[in-house]
């Protein structure tokens, strides 16, 4: 008989080790695929704002292209010149109005 429960002990012990591994199992699993799907968001939203540099650059780029295109007109330079970095020709006399 204390053979029989010599045995019947050792079953509910390596039962019981075996539960508790798998229980430790589960939440390793568990925290590890939590850690997975946060990362997985953050690149994400990270790929995302990304996307939207690169798009913004292009549309800069694109606008830089074209006022190149323009730069060499004569009258757009001109213009820039005055309206832009206030430049004048030698000689002209320049009234700014301020106020109502």
């Amino acid at each position: 008989m204390a053979s029989h429960r010599r045995t019947s002990g050792t079953r509910n012990l390596i039962t019981t080790v075996l539960c508790i591994a798998f229980v430790v199992a589960g939440i390793l699993c568990a925290t590890r695929f939590y850690d997975v799907q946060t990362r997985k968001a953050r690149l994400l939203e990270e790929s995302r704002q990304l996307q939207a540099q690169k798009q913004a650059l292009i549309d800069k780029n694109n606008a830089i292209l074209a006022q190149g295109s323009r730069g060499s007109d004569a009258a757009y330079v001109e213009g820039v010149a005055r309206n832009k970095l206030d430049m004048v020709y030698p000689g002209e006399i320049v009234f700014r109005v301020t106020g109502e």
